[in-house]
Formats: structure tokens, sequence, C-alpha cells
């Protein structure tokens, strides 16, 4: 796995880019694998063991997993005052409710034990993620993250990277455009499009505590970064506190999707 870490501030919405690029070879099928990436942030400080704050911690954990499975997503808080705790968890939106579930207690589970005494600390999966924090999440600007540990096995390089970057992008702008302005989508949308005699599939997704203009600002930002990762790869993965994106050249979600049409230039044959 290669994993990066990308700071950046954005106007109202709190936006950390974790780049993840995953070598995947078969379609996981509502399966918990490792997680993609965990941030325990060093710079909001720490909470003592046994205090009301952990208590709360503890509770809000144990309660997410039920809450989120019901309809993919839940923001939640525990506490009152400096032992308040925010939590919010998301599940991929083709993931059905028993696998959700799965997914954030597993995530619970492991975000309490990786980042114990941490305020504020977010975990990725594939299928799923959970967030914390002593700050309403939905009103921050700046999330900064932590260097994932992992190795430099990277995707195939595709030929012709220009012509593939350009299919890639129409497809990943029309995906964050319906997710972030479709409200029946449930700010979840699935895609694919042809390149050559390969079919690429994507998706996008934010999370339903923002509203549609800041589901674009940060998919927007998502897209930069999977550009300039990612677009002559056979497939890339970006993440983020409010939203994530992803595409590969197989099917890897459980959903139907449609099919777009990349625009041919006029006079092209």
């Amino acid at each position: 796995m290669c994993s990066k870490v990308i700071r950046m501030t954005t106007v109202d919405v709190n936006l950390v880019m974790f780049l993840l690029i995953i070598p995947f070879s078969v379609l996981p099928v509502f399966t918990v694998a490792d997680p993609l990436a965990i941030s325990c942030s060093n710079d909001k400080g720490n909470y003592p063991l046994n205090s009301p704050f952990e208590s709360n911690l503890k509770s809000l954990l144990e309660t997410l997993p039920s809450i989120t499975s019901l309809t993919g997503f839940n923001f939640t808080s525990v506490g009152e005052s400096q032992a308040k705790v925010y939590g919010q968890a998301l599940c991929r939106g083709d993931v059905n409710s028993s696998s959700c579930q799965a997914c954030v207690e597993k995530a619970s589970h492991q975000i309490f034990n990786d980042c114990r005494n941490y305020k504020d600390a977010i975990i990725w999966y594939e299928l799923c993620q959970v967030y914390y924090s002593f700050q309403n999440m939905t009103s921050m600007s700046v999330y900064i993250g932590k260097y994932p540990q992992g190795d430099s096995l990277k995707k195939v390089l595709l030929s012709d990277p220009q012509h593939f970057s350009d299919v890639l992008m129409y497809l990943m702008t029309n995906l964050s455009s319906e997710a972030a302005f479709s409200p029946s989508k449930l700010m979840f949308a699935t895609g694919a499009i042809e390149f050559r005699n390969e079919t690429v599939y994507g998706h996008a997704q934010c999370t339903r505590d923002i509203i549609p203009n800041e589901c674009q600002t940060c998919l927007t930002a998502a897209l930069a970064e999977l550009k300039g990762c990612c677009s002559s790869r056979e497939g890339g993965f970006i993440v983020s506190g409010n939203c994530n994106m992803r595409f590969e050249l197989y099917k890897y979600y459980n959903t139907s999707s449609y099919l777009l049409t990349y625009p041919s230039h006029k006079g092209s044959k």
C-alpha cells in the first residue's frame, strides 16, 4: 500500500485528505478487513484515563454501530461541557445494515484502543469510517492528520495517461455533482465509463451532516488530489473527514450504476 496524508484548509468544510493507492485484485463483498488509515491527532490535546470524557467516549462508540446501521450515517454527541464528545460514523452507500454495523463496531473498538488518551481521532475502512472529537467536527475548517504507515506497492501505470485522465475526471466530476446535489442519492453516487477496452468504475460520497455546497467543496478538493496521484494508474482512493471517492477498473461496489459516455471532440473520428 502506498499512503500519503494531505494537509489542507477549506472554507466551511472540515477536510484532511489521505491519499491511498490500494492494490485490490478481487471484489471484497461486505467484509471488514484492516483499516485504510487512522489518525490520532497530536495537537488537539489528551484526556485523562478514567475521566468523564473517556466514559462519554466509550458510551458514544458503543452507540454508534447500531444507530448508524439504520441509515448508513449518524452524527451524535454524549455528555456536557468539557466532557462532551462528538461522534460521526459513515458507511459506504451500497453497504447493507448488518455489514455497516459490523464495520462501525470494528472501527469503534480499534480507534478507542489505538487512539487512547487522544481527544480527536478518525479511522477509515473500505466500508466505513468513524470520527470522534471534543469539538463539533462539522464546524471545523482545518483537520491535521497523521501520516499512516504503509509500503510502496503501487498500481500499474496506464498507457495514454492524458486521455485516461480526461475520461476519469469526466466520470468523477459527474459523480461529485450527483452526490452533492441529488437528494435521493443520500450523498452517494456510483457510475462507470468506458476507456478503450476497459470499464472504469467509481463512486463519490459525503457525510450527511454537511450541506450540498460543502459536499461539492470537499469532493472538488478530493478530485484534485485524485488527479494528482492516480490519473495514470489503475485505481485510487481518497478519504477525508467529510467525503471520499474511489475508482477501479473493476466493479467494487454492490449496486447498479449508469454508464457515462465520454464526449467526443468535434471532428474526431
